[in-house]
Order: C-alpha cells, then structure tokens, then sequence
C-alpha cells in the first residue's frame, strides 16, 4: 500500500514531465518502472485529482434547523428562505434522509382528569333502513315444455312496477370469552306485508278471504314492525334491561327520537 508521500512524489513527477498539462507518450511506462509500480497505479494518482474538485457539498447546519419556527417549516420554499440554502439542496437532503417530511394532523385534547370516555360499545344500538323490491322484472325467463303454453305477465306500465318495502335492522355481534357467537346481529329484514280475513264480502272477494291491509307505510306501521318483530322477538336476553337506541335517517316514517 502506498503512503501519501510516494503519492506526492509521483504527482509531481508526473507533472513536471508534463506539457500544458498533457503527458508524451510512454512517460506513464517510465514512470512506473521509476518508483516499482504498475503503470495502473500511476493512472489511478493521475487521475484522483479529478475527483477531488469541485464545489463542496452544501451540509445542512442541524442547529439552525431546529431553530427554524414551524410555521416556516411546512413547504421546502419558505424552509429554504429561512436557512438560505436553493430547494434543491433541501430536496436532496429529503431523498437521502437527512430531513425526512411529517404529517401532523390535529389531536383532540382530553383533560388529564378526568379522562372523558371517548369508546362506545355499541351494543345496545340498532341501524335500520328501508329497502325496497319489485315484485317481478320487466323481462323475465322460464323453461317450459315444449307443449306448456308462454305466460302472459301484465302491468299498467312497465315504468311503475309494484314494489314492496323491508325493514332491514342489524346490531353488534356478541362473542363470549372463548371467541363463540352468541348473537349474530343480523336481527332481521322484515316485510311490510300483513294478512288479514276480510270482514265484509264484496264483488271481488267474500268475507273471511285473506287480504292485505297494508297499501301505504306510515309512523305507526314502522314503529309496530320495529318494536314487535325486531326488538322483542330477536334482541338479546342478556341486555333487556339496558335501553335500545336505534340509528335512522330523518325520513318522514320513522318513529319519533322518544
């Protein structure tokens, strides 16, 4: 391994037989065969004055840094005003990771004491909503036999077809301490269809003939659903006791907040 000053001394021999700063040919060779070298070392001397010139790299001073206020520190433009150093000096520092880039969003502060309680289990909440179906398609297929004859379907337009209205409510799922359902949640999508005999004959029907008395869907009818089918058949024994909050739009038919 070379030290420094066999390297001081083969730069400055190469440069005093050098001419306007360019070498004859052969004077590498000779040289080399001078100081016992390879003429591959005298290359490397030769050249290793390319690499050290140059403007310096531009270090970032990390006290001035961190006595820029933050409100400078959000875009590269006004952190590069307050050191005084280009952009660019800032965007290679951020690909190299010297600085690297933070996002800050704002915390909601909570008082040391007490502590506001900010979870909610959500087990005694239910989410209804209103889902509606037609009662068949504008285009419909069957398989028939051969000898069976097509089926005539009919309406007053095809753009109004009959639809009809669920209730759909779901809740939380309950687990017990071994990671078993106990309640699925899925309290239920209910129909707001009702059979009832007719009281009086007519020209249509006779008395005692199952009709449906339902044609619209108001308050009462939602509430009763709700209330009845829902909430009492399907809700959980284990939390009859603690009060039922349900979670709805502001439509016209849902029941009152009390």
């Amino acid at each position: 391994m070379m030290h420094n000053e066999e390297r001081r001394a083969i730069f400055l021999t190469l440069q005093t037989n050098s001419v306007h700063g360019k070498l004859k040919k052969g004077t590498i060779k000779n040289i080399a065969e001078m100081y016992s070298v390879s003429p591959r070392t005298i290359s490397h001397v030769l050249h290793r004055k390319t690499k050290n010139c140059g403007r310096k790299r531009i270090e970032i001073n990390h006290e001035e840094f961190r006595g820029v206020p933050l409100n400078k520190k959000t875009c590269l433009r006004s952190l590069s005003c307050a050191l005084k150093v280009s952009a660019s000096t800032l965007c290679r520092n951020l690909r190299s990771g010297s600085i690297r880039r933070n996002s800050n969003p704002i915390k909601p502060f909570l008082k040391d004491v007490p502590h506001d309680p900010r979870f909610i289990d959500m087990e005694n909440i239910i989410h209804i909503d209103e889902k509606w179906f037609n009662i068949t398609k504008n285009c419909e297929k069957y398989y028939l036999l051969p000898e069976e004859r097509d089926p005539v379907r009919s309406c007053k337009s095809k753009n109004f077809l009959l639809k009809i209205m669920f209730l759909a409510a779901v809740a939380q799922p309950r687990f017990d301490s071994g990671g078993n359902e106990t309640f699925s949640g899925k309290i239920g999508i209910f129909p707001f269809v009702t059979k009832e005999p007719a009281k009086r004959s007519s020209a249509n029907r006779v008395a005692g003939t199952l009709t449906k008395p339902i044609n619209s869907v108001g308050r009462e009818t939602c509430r009763s659903f709700l209330i009845n089918k829902a909430i009492v058949k399907k809700w959980p024994a284990t939390d009859a006791s603690r009060p039922i909050y349900i979670q709805q739009d502001n439509a016209r038919t849902h029941i009152n907040p009390d």
